[in-house]
């Protein structure tokens, strides 16, 4: 089931609400494509929404997010943090949503440029990478590399080295 930003927005307005009632307050990282959906409108909707849980610990989370599942009618997983392992340690971007029991802020925009970079399947990446290049402050292609490539893990950075070349080339040329 496609998750619209609207959708992601009520579904994380309901997981306030079961955190709160469980006296609980969660401080979420969100990257992926529902980043792009909330802070870009880049596409329509995405599968799900990858993040990293910073508070509480992840059980407490994942329990909240199952129970916002069963209410809204979501995928059990619509919430979930199997991108955690894609992280290189944590930024925090602009807030995509907060009340007092939860806090929900997208990856920075360097971090989020990182992880498509080292992905890098198919023209979906491409296009949600020139997306978030052309927000990233201007500087040269070094610079920018050099705040991009701290969030690379090691195992893909010469393929996001090569990804990030091509699309430099792509968008300013040689």
């Amino acid at each position: 089931m496609p998750l619209s930003a609207d959708d992601i927005r009520a579904a994380f307005a309901a997981l306030s609400e079961e955190l709160a009632r469980e006296g609980e307050r969660a401080e979420i990282i969100v990257a992926g494509g529902a980043a792009l959906v909330l802070l870009y409108e880049a596409r329509k909707s995405t599968k799900d929404v990858d993040a990293v849980f910073l508070a509480p610990e992840a059980a407490v989370v994942r329990r909240s997010a199952e129970r916002v599942a069963d209410r809204l009618g979501l995928p059990n997983d619509w919430l979930n943090d199997g991108a955690k392992g894609y992280f290189v340690g944590i930024s925090s971007g602009d807030v995509l949503f907060t009340t007092s029991s939860l806090s929900v802020h997208a990856a920075s925009i360097a971090q989020l440029l990182a992880m498509k970079l080292a992905a890098w399947r198919d023209a979906v990446d491409r296009s949600d990478a020139k997306l978030l290049l052309a927000h990233l402050p201007r500087g040269n292609k070094d610079e920018i590399w050099k705040s991009v490539e701290a969030f690379v893990p090691n195992a893909d950075l010469n393929k996001a080295s090569y990804a990030f070349d091509d699309l430099w080339e792509a968008l300013h040329g040689t």
